[in-house]
């Protein structure tokens, strides 16, 4: 079975911890220890509840099999390769440069999702950046969107484990359709899914639970993607229901798309003369970005001088001239060849003084650490909103947590549920959330301009305002929230109308938070340094998650923490 590493289930994170890394890394040559540092450095991961170089120190071990962040930031550097961001050396499979495709996902910003799309289509099997010594020939992704759409649209996650992730070549249309046949039986009977897997599992020598753990990054994928959602189907012996991953209109004309593709491997291009290989690498390449939206301009004069070149490359290769291609040569080439054909400049090793500075921080690693808080945990003692809406979110969150396992998970398909929120629902939303961990928390009326405020919270007889910014308004958030959170301090202290202290926080709460959060963090410090003035953003993930645990375990943030929050909470 093809094995998808799980690092983390947010495909937002997993994008940030690649450009962390770029921003503070990228012309040199890495190793998985400076993958550690510029991920913690950027404050997106800890370590036994710690950020910075304590984190550091406390994952670290001496068997780096047992340090935490190490083998954490190894599953990323995995996919990270997988997606062709991230290239081993020729001498070293733990030793990285970062490749041009990666750099286009830097350059993507907000708008990385279509890229990632065409590079999760790229993952194929054998390639010459992915040395796994497994006898596979097969493009995952494109073969799971394929099986979809043979299977009335839809994959259970059991399905895929047996199905299209255990096929040792898509190549062969009778071993495809073999898959597909067994499928459908697996449907009619569900204690046929339940020996399949656990025959797979013997065969492996793998627990059935760590066989599911490996589609956990696929699933997340494809969700975040939209070319999935979840729906429930029936077995046809007794009608019970069982969970499937059902193919979107989006999905549909993805999978639509591959199957009308040439799938173009490898060895096929490795075959080709050098100028023909060269021709169709930048044509398979080019093509990815601008089907992602990049201007092509400035290469078009390239393209066309290889345009010969590439004719007979396709003809060679029995493909016509117009049909899109699968196949992505920074996923698929050697290391060798992407550096020829697209001119990669020479990278260099980084060295010990370029990883330290000063009185021994970690380059990159910034100064404003204090800013990023983890909360404090105590049991619940009060409860508020016992109306309607706070009721039934509260038994939403409840099943949430039942359906997914974990907060964590819970938490995200709370907040996919909610993109689309405008400030209507949004804001008495984030009110809610708050009742829930047993702050009373009230949203201001829509045209009640005297209320400056969006909500506010009551902590220990002090007033707290909430700037809030709902995904309609911006995804994430920019520092003209920083701007209305003071403007709300403010005006609470002056007109006096609820009762407050100069020495609460002001609260923002936001969909998202930047991944780049430096404007952000300076801005809150440069406040509490000229006017004394405390600003605490929570992103709406983390304020989800906090109620979730509410809700299920009891337990709430402190009081006195989320009144002089200054920073970011961080769950």
């Amino acid at each position: 079975m093809l094995r998808f590493p799980n690092p983390g289930s947010t495909i937002g994170s997993f994008v940030a911890v690649y450009k962390a890394a770029f921003e503070q890394l990228h012309g040199q040559v890495v190793d998985l220890d400076d993958l550690v540092e510029a991920t913690v450095s950027a404050n997106l991961a800890t370590s036994s509840g710690y950020m910075g170089s304590e984190a550091i120190s406390r994952s670290t071990r001496s068997d780096r099999s047992r340090d935490p962040l190490y083998n954490q930031l190894k599953m990323y550097a995995e996919l990270f390769r997988a997606l062709g961001w991230l290239h081993p050396t020729e001498n070293s499979a733990l030793k990285f440069t970062f490749t041009p495709l990666g750099h286009q996902i830097v350059a993507a910003e907000q708008h990385y999702l279509p890229l990632l799309g065409e590079t999760v289509l790229g993952i194929s099997y054998p390639s010459h950046v992915l040395r796994i010594k497994r006898n596979y020939d097969v493009r995952p992704f494109a073969l799971m969107l394929r099986t979809m759409l043979a299977c009335d649209g839809s994959l259970s996650r059991d399905e895929m484990i047996v199905g299209p992730l255990s096929v040792r070549s898509d190549r062969s249309s009778d071993a495809v359709s073999q898959m597909v046949d067994l499928i459908a039986g697996l449907r009619e009977d569900p204690k046929a899914i339940t020996e399949a897997l656990e025959d797979s599992s013997l065969k492996r020598g793998v627990q059935v639970n760590t066989l599911k753990n490996y589609t956990r990054w696929p699933i997340a994928i494809m969700r975040d993607l939209g070319w999935t959602e979840k729906v429930n189907l029936r077995f046809q012996k007794d009608g019970q229901s069982f969970e499937v991953y059902k193919l979107t209109e989006a999905g549909k004309k993805i999978a639509e798309y591959v199957c009308a593709a040439t799938d173009i491997r490898v060895d096929q291009v490795d075959a080709l003369p050098a100028k023909e290989k060269a021709a169709i690498s930048t044509h398979a390449h080019y093509s990815m970005l601008e089907r992602s939206g990049f201007d092509l301009e400035s290469v078009k004069l390239k393209l066309n001088e290889e345009r010969p070149d590439l004719e007979r490359a396709l003809e060679q290769l029995e493909v016509e001239p117009d049909s899109p291609l699968l196949f992505s040569p920074f996923q698929s080439l050697s290391i060798a060849d992407t550096r020829d054909i697209f001119q990669v400049p020479e990278t260099t090793k980084r060295t010990d003084e370029q990883r330290i500075v000063g009185d021994g921080n970690v380059v990159g690693r910034g100064s404003r650490n204090h800013l990023f808080v983890e909360p404090e945990f105590v049991h619940q003692v009060h409860e508020y909103g016992n109306d309607e809406l706070t009721l039934s979110l509260k038994e939403k969150l409840r099943v949430l947590r039942s359906e997914y396992g974990s907060a964590e998970e819970a938490a995200t398909a709370f907040v996919d549920s909610h993109a689309s929120d405008t400030k209507d629902q949004f804001y008495p939303l984030v009110s809610c959330l708050f009742c829930l961990l047993g702050f009373d928390s009230k949203s201001s009326r829509p045209g009640v301009n005297y209320q400056r405020w969006d909500a506010y919270v009551w902590l220990n007889e002090v007033t707290v305002p909430i700037e809030i910014k709902s995904p309609a308004e911006e995804e994430f958030l920019s520092t003209k929230a920083i701007r209305q959170a003071i403007e709300n301090k403010v005006v609470l202290l002056v007109r006096k109308g609820l009762n407050t202290s100069p020495d609460s926080t002001t609260l923002i709460v936001g969909y998202k938070i930047p991944s780049e959060r430096g404007d952000m963090s300076m801005l809150i410090d440069d406040v509490f340094g000229a006017f004394g003035i405390s600003i605490g953003v929570i992103d709406f993930h983390t304020l989800a998650l906090l109620a979730i645990r509410s809700v299920t375990e009891n337990l709430t943030i402190q009081h006195n923490q989320l009144g002089s929050l200054r920073g970011f909470l961080h769950a």
